[in-house]
């Protein structure tokens, strides 16, 4: 077996998130639990049994955050943190988006009197952009919706723009990226392919400029999506083929090239992709295989497996995060067994991914479906 050798000491926390009715957690005032930036924390949303699960994760274990888990009432379909780490939003396919302010120790408060922060539309993906002003959700219709984050956390409806037209059963969104100088956004929509939209953080205009990168084959499924941080390359998981895709942003227009070598082959329904915070190593979640394909990632973009990949997860992993002392990859696993593992980034084998401890997120089977860290 390969050692660890961690990069950072980690230090994470995951707190209740809750839902409808009766299971608010009380409003927050800040008089006594302030937001607060830079921690880590980490948080795991469950399909099935409607909840949020909570660990600290120290140096020697994983541990349970008292009260885990914390009941939401309704499924849980997409998450996300402000990059302040001020406020966790939650999107449910039953409709509506809730907001939570995160306050000393991770500790989570519904924000606007316990009411959803939007309604009418029902996100299968949510993403705020790198200035923190906008949150972008969309759904099946499909189209995307802009909101304005204001300074409570409530939001202002800022448009909406369609996505594609027609009556493809299978166009319904599931990811989403933004490139980090938010210019352009990516959404991908099964086997339409990837949009590709163009953004300006200092209005909130999102355009469809009638970009679309399809599939290889018109029974592929455009999946997990990941943008180097230099804003040059976008990866997508591209099911049927089994393969990630690697694609050079053209810095005007967003649109994308296919590089040479490109696609570069993963497990069987590879469904979420990964870089981390270096940029050095791209991580698909194969949900199919119940693996996880690492590979070094060039300055031309182009990849190469890593040694000892593919690396075995649960049953059917779905989402993945970076912890935010970039130690750790935390993976949840539709299908459990176990619901959360998380994975030291060993720096022995650069990349390499050695199972370092896992829970259940609750009681099984949790069907956790998507995961989040504090940035």
């Amino acid at each position: 077996m390969l050692k660890a050798v961690p990069r950072f000491v980690v230090f994470a926390v995951l707190l209740s998130l809750c839902g409808c009715g009766q299971f608010f957690p009380p409003i927050n005032n800040c008089t006594s639990n302030c937001p607060s930036t830079g921690a880590n924390y980490i948080y795991a949303a469950n399909g099935n049994t409607l909840n949020i699960a909570g660990f600290t994760i120290s140096s020697t274990a994983i541990n349970t955050i008292s009260g885990s888990p914390f009941s939401f009432g309704v499924t849980p379909s997409a998450l996300a943190i402000t990059p302040s780490n001020t406020y966790l939003y939650a999107a449910t396919l039953s409709g509506g988006i809730f907001g939570y302010s995160i306050g000393t120790g991770g500790i989570l408060s519904v924000i606007n009197s316990g009411s959803a922060v939007v309604t009418g539309v029902s996100p299968s993906s949510i993403a705020v952009d790198t200035t923190g002003k906008w949150l972008i959700a969309v759904d099946a219709t499909p189209s995307a919706y802009i909101f304005s984050i204001n300074s409570d956390g409530t939001v202002t409806s800022s448009g909406s723009v369609p996505l594609v037209t027609g009556t493809n059963p299978n166009q319904s969104p599931n990811h989403m990226m933004f490139t980090p100088n938010d210019n352009f956004l990516y959404v991908s929509l099964g086997n339409v392919g990837v949009i590709i939209l163009t953004f300006n953080s200092s209005t909130g205009v999102l355009t469809n400029n009638n970009q679309v990168l399809p599939p290889k084959k018109s029974v592929d499924a455009m999946q997990g999506l990941a943008v180097n941080t230099a804003g040059t390359y976008l990866y997508v998981a591209e099911t049927g083929l089994s393969g990630v895709r690697v694609l050079s942003i053209n810095a005007t227009t967003g649109a994308l090239t296919e590089i040479t070598g490109s696609p570069y082959t993963t497990g069987t329904g590879p469904a979420a992709v990964l870089l981390d915070s270096t940029g050095s190593y791209l991580y698909v979640a194969n949900r199919a295989a119940n693996t996880i394909s690492a590979f070094l990632v060039s300055s031309s973009g182009a990849l190469t497996q890593i040694s000892g990949s593919p690396f075995a997860a649960g049953t059917n992993p779905i989402d993945m995060t970076e912890d935010n002392t970039h130690t750790y990859i935390c993976v949840v696993n539709a299908g459990g067994s176990p619901d959360l593992q998380t994975y030291t980034i060993l720096t022995s084998v650069p990349g390499a991914l050695e199972p370092f401890k896992s829970a259940a997120t609750g009681t099984d089977p949790t069907n956790a479906l998507a995961i989040a860290a504090a940035h």
